[in-house]
């Protein structure tokens, strides 16, 4: 989603740049030092779903959207990388905002505190390239995840200047994923709380909920996704309520 802009910023280009040269440095001294090689891995995929729903609420009126990714690790725990995906903010009958995409670069780091409990910690710039003038939702966000218990995570992301509003946004969430046996199959479940008080004076809860199966580098998955308390100042805010009530989607992927 997105931002108007806290000081200094960093637009996506120069963050992608950054990361770009940040990447290309240790790889390619990585390809020279031998035994370097396996310091770092690159890693990538792409999705295809049937509604792109973020944070229970639907970023291509409720129509299927197409995302790619990649990027690179070191042994460390920091990466970066880069993610696109499809998006549509524009209702039928409003005037286009121009957008098409959304395109983010990422840093980070994540690694193991103690047994059983792991730390990420990630900074990313999403940009929507193509806005016209009077559409700036370009936003940053810092994100920290703690897992643990093996199948448990809890975590909380804020952002300085959230979709262009001109306030502070914050978003907590608790979750985990579960074998379901032997089967293949597996079950995800999140509850996430956006406080948007600042930037619009109320906040909403949303839910998610799905059914996971892996075959080999592919994946696939079947999610329900929901939101309460989304009030007329958070539909005026963001987007209407219809594209915040229950939906289910359907993702297929690949990684590599």
């Amino acid at each position: 989603m997105s931002d108007r802009r806290p000081q200094p910023r960093l637009r996506a280009p120069q963050l992608l740049l950054a990361a770009a040269l940040a990447v290309a440095a240790p790889w390619a001294w990585a390809q020279e030092g031998g035994d370097s090689e396996r310091d770092w891995n690159v890693r990538g995929g792409v999705v295809a779903m049937s509604d792109y729903v973020w944070r229970g609420v639907s970023q291509t009126q409720e129509d299927p959207a197409l995302q790619a990714e990649i990027n690179l690790e070191h042994r460390s725990g920091f990466y970066a990388g880069a993610w696109v995906s499809s998006i549509d903010f524009t209702a039928p009958g409003e005037d286009s905002d121009g957008v098409h995409y959304e395109l983010d670069g990422y840093l980070g780091w994540s690694g193991e505190l103690r047994p059983g409990l792991e730390l990420d910690v990630v900074l990313t710039r999403a940009a929507y390239p193509g806005a016209k003038r009077d559409f700036d939702y370009d936003y940053t966000e810092l994100e920290g995840t703690l897992s643990f218990a093996e199948h448990y995570h809890v975590g909380l992301a804020y952002s300085p200047d959230i979709f262009g509003l001109g306030g502070k946004g914050y978003y907590w969430n608790v979750g985990g994923k579960w074998p379901l046996g032997e089967s293949g199959f597996g079950l995800k479940a999140q509850v996430g709380y956006y406080d948007l008080q600042d930037p619009l004076g109320d906040s909403y809860n949303d839910y998610l909920l799905a059914l996971t199966r892996e075959f080999g580098p592919f994946h696939a998955e079947l999610q329900y996704t929901t939101t309460s308390s989304y009030g007329p100042k958070i539909s005026e805010g963001l987007d209407d309520k219809k594209l915040a009530d229950d939906k289910l989607a359907v993702l297929v992927g690949w990684t590599f």
